[in-house]
Parts: C-alpha cells; structure tokens; sequence
C-alpha cells in the first residue's frame, strides 16, 4: 500500500513535469515566432543599430528645443511655486532662448 501511495505521487510528479515542460516549449515557440517577426530579414529593412542610431541623431538635432521646454516649463512652476523665474537668476546660464 506505501509503495502504491509513493508510485501515484512519482506518476503525479512526472505528469505535472510533463505538463509544465510542455508549456515552456509552447511559451519558447511563441517567444521565437515573436522575435522572428520583430527581426527583419538583410533586405527588408534597416538594421537595429541604423534605426537606433537615427533615433540619437534626431535627439540631438531636437536637443535645443528641448532645453528651451525644460527652461520654459522650470520658469511656470518658478512661478507657481512664487520663486523667482529661471530667467531672473543670474546662476542660469544654459543659453537656451524663450
């Protein structure tokens, strides 16, 4: 009887490893297809790193617009807050313009 009891729990113990190796193997399949669509082919488009490095170039080209919104934006809560304004301060020489 105790080694019919510890048979069963092997038996259950190697179907749930079953099952749970099977769903890994279905999770792995999917993560392949997935990566599979995400990474195109050599002729069908721009690598990776082109598309990366054209997203730094556009940064940078947008660089001093943004300095002029986080100016713009520290001079409104300045403001709010009744601190003198960003453009007040003689401490505020990033040379960007409102």
């Amino acid at each position: 009887m105790i080694m019919r009891e510890a048979d069963r729990r092997q038996s259950r113990s190697l179907v749930q490893d079953d099952d749970l190796w099977e769903r890994l193997r279905a999770i792995e399949d999917k993560l392949s297809l997935i990566i599979e669509i995400f990474s195109p082919e050599d002729s069908d488009g721009p690598t990776l790193d082109e598309i990366l490095g054209r997203l730094v170039t556009l940064i940078a080209a947008q660089n001093p617009m943004l300095r002029r919104i986080d100016l713009t934006t520290g001079r409104l809560l300045d403001i709010q807050e009744g601190r003198t304004p960003r453009s007040a301060r003689r401490d505020d020489e990033d040379g960007a313009d409102a």
